[in-house]
């Protein structure tokens, strides 16, 4: 073959391939062709539709919606439509098939003519308008057989036959295409809310910082956010039962909207956007209540429920937690209660002890302590508003109060702290509650005193659990002091265990050694006391049941006591040890003593009965 032979048939080829890609592909299959051919409309376009117009011959009225940047209204009067049920109606329209088709002979024919089938005074006239294009529609009857429609197409000849939904599914009248949504929310812009009604005046308003809302009148205070959007989200659900009237003139007496029982108010800055009046019940049901809206002049009937809820005073809306923060941002905390202490976030993320002792804090207790603060909630507001100045302070322990907390944040670029919240604590009451109170605010409350008891009242309770933190290899002797006797073991380089002195008795190495093991990860079950420390209450003999480890690490020795006590509520017994320069009493976990008790109970013989 030639070179130019072949250079052809590429061309052809690619040629050929250009013609599938860009036309062939995108022409209809014999089956869609069919379909096509089948539509009554082939060339109707749903999204171009920009109007509706219904013309019913047993109504004066017509019925007119437009669409305007994707939303549908009815035009008389003007108002939101019920797009999902306009549009669903265009698909019907959209997907019409020609069933059967009489031509203008046959018409002639038919004794009765366009009135055999319903069409010389036809009931219903349908317009649709697409851009420059109409499509104008006579629905006449339906046919004897099938359910189906005789369809006149305003200046063609003949006569259609088509599904009868076409029909079925147009409003009766414009309230079946009325939007029954009694208020549209979504694109209101308001950043205030006020409701007033007889002694139930109220307003909140909605930072543009920190998009969250808080009671304006009749005082400053926090607003339950989760409960406002609720409320509004019941709002924007409600729904109308019945459109009443669409003019209801002067005389708004019968509907107890001329002097409203309560009125709603959205507002913009100082500017309204929005107000809804809520008046009396319909005589025959109490559960609805006359409303109207100041964007439609219009009557309409919602439920009561929605009444009932503006009606709540605005104490019912204020926030219900004592105090709110985000613990992120917390980066210094102080107490003062049993002890002032303090305690700093460090750039790594950890928390330290810094006051009154230097020592590494639990970030579980930590994050802990913080969320036991975060979830306080109010019981009782005893009083409004009060004064520093005021009796009222002392009376119910809040100066000085009886316990604070301070929370506090770092500034960048500064060495100063700003604070995040304050909460003071008082005296109890006879009901189990603790009177309290928020720096930021001027109102005393009450909030259950069981869960104020278990915030911290001193610095140690929030301390790193590991009290020691050595390995068995490093461990060089053991005295055991129990019942006055004392029994002193040595370990050596090997790593076998010998008494040190005269003292007798058997040896469980294995038990020693998995006893020093747990030992060298000791930790506390729980803090309990620090500094003077009430023996009696936890079993603290004299003499003591003592054990001090022998340990050497770097070339250095040091000797770890331990002393034990009775049996604490997780198990294992009370403890104390030297920590910070004072004696500390935690709960000694149970699998720790557990194992210590196996190396008693093999000197048991010399020792007695054990703890």
């Amino acid at each position: 073959m030639s070179s130019k032979g072949t250079i052809y048939l590429t061309v052809l080829a690619l040629g050929v391939f250009a013609y599938i890609f860009f036309f062939e592909r995108h022409t209809l299959d014999t089956e869609q062709r069919a379909e096509r051919e089948m539509r009554l409309f082939p060339e109707f376009d749903v999204h171009t539709v920009t109007s509706i117009e219904i013309i019913r011959s047993n109504s004066a009225g017509v019925i007119r919606v437009e669409r305007t940047n994707d939303q549908w209204q009815l035009m008389r009067p003007i108002y939101p439509a019920r797009s999902t049920a306009i549009e669903n109606w265009l698909s019907l329209f959209t997907a019409l098939h020609r069933r059967a088709y009489i031509s203008a002979e046959e018409l002639q024919s038919q004794p009765g003519g366009l009135a055999a089938f319903g069409l010389e005074d036809p009931p219903v006239t349908v317009t649709v308008y697409q851009g420059q294009q109409k499509f104008r529609l006579r629905l006449g009857a339906k046919t004897p057989v099938g359910e189906k429609l005789y369809v006149k197409q305003v200046g063609s000849d003949g006569v259609f036959v088509t599904e009868s939904a076409l029909l079925d599914r147009l409003p009766q009248s414009a309230l079946d295409w009325r939007d029954p949504t009694f208020l549209r929310l979504a694109g209101l812009g308001f950043d205030r809310l006020s409701v007033r009604a007889a002694g139930r005046d109220f307003a909140v308003e909605r930072d543009a910082a920190t998009r969250r809302w808080r009671l304006a009148e009749p005082r400053s205070a926090r607003a339950d956010n989760g409960l406002l959007q609720e409320l509004l989200q019941q709002l924007q659900d409600a729904r109308v039962a019945q459109f009443v009237s669409d003019t209801p003139g002067g005389d708004l007496e019968p509907y107890g909207l001329q002097t409203p029982e309560l009125t709603m108010a959205f507002g913009q800055g100082t500017g309204p956007v929005l107000t809804v009046e809520f008046g009396r019940s319909p005589a025959n049901d109490p559960s609805l209540v006359y409303a109207r809206r100041s964007s439609s002049p219009m009557i309409v009937t919602v439920p009561r429920q929605l009444l009932e809820l503006l009606r709540a005073p605005y104490t019912d809306f204020l926030d219900k937690r004592l105090i709110e923060f985000a613990p992120g941002e917390v980066d210094r905390i102080q107490g003062r209660a049993a002890e002032t202490f303090a305690l700093q976030r460090q750039a790594n993320g950890t928390w330290r002890i810094v006051e009154p002792f230097d020592a590494l804090a639990d970030r579980a207790f930590v994050q802990g302590f913080l969320s036991q603060l975060n979830s306080l909630q109010i019981v009782d507001r005893v009083k409004e508003v009060v004064t520093e100045l005021e009796p009222d302070l002392p009376k119910y322990g809040l100066s000085p109060p009886t316990r604070a907390y301070i929370l506090e944040t770092t500034v960048p670029g500064s060495t100063t702290n700003q604070p995040l919240a304050r909460i003071d604590f008082g005296t109890t009451n006879q009901s189990e509650k603790i009177y309290v109170r928020r720096s930021d605010e001027n109102s005393i409350y009450t909030t259950r005193l069981d869960e104020s008891l278990r915030l911290p009242q001193a610095g140690f309770e929030l301390r790193d659990r590991r009290i020691w933190n050595f390995t068995t290899n490093q461990v060089t002797g053991v005295t055991i002091t129990i019942n006055g006797r004392a029994y002193k073991l040595q370990r050596n380089a090997g790593g076998k265990w010998g008494f040190a002195d005269v003292s007798q008795g058997m040896i469980n190495a294995f038990a020693l050694e998995e006893a020093m093991f747990r030992f060298g990860q000791l930790w506390s079950q729980a803090w309990i006391a620090r500094g003077e420390v009430d023996s009696a209450r936890y079993g603290f003999t004299n003499p003591p049941h003592r054990l001090a480890i022998d340990v050497k690490t770097d070339d250095q020795a040091r000797t770890l006591t331990v002393e034990f006590g009775t049996k604490s509520l997780s198990a294992g017994p009370y403890a104390v040890v030297d920590l910070e320069g004072a004696r500390t009493v935690f709960e000694c976990p149970f699998k720790v003593y557990d194992a210590y008790s196996e190396v008693l109970r093999s000197l048991t013989a010399t020792v007695g009965t054990t703890r």
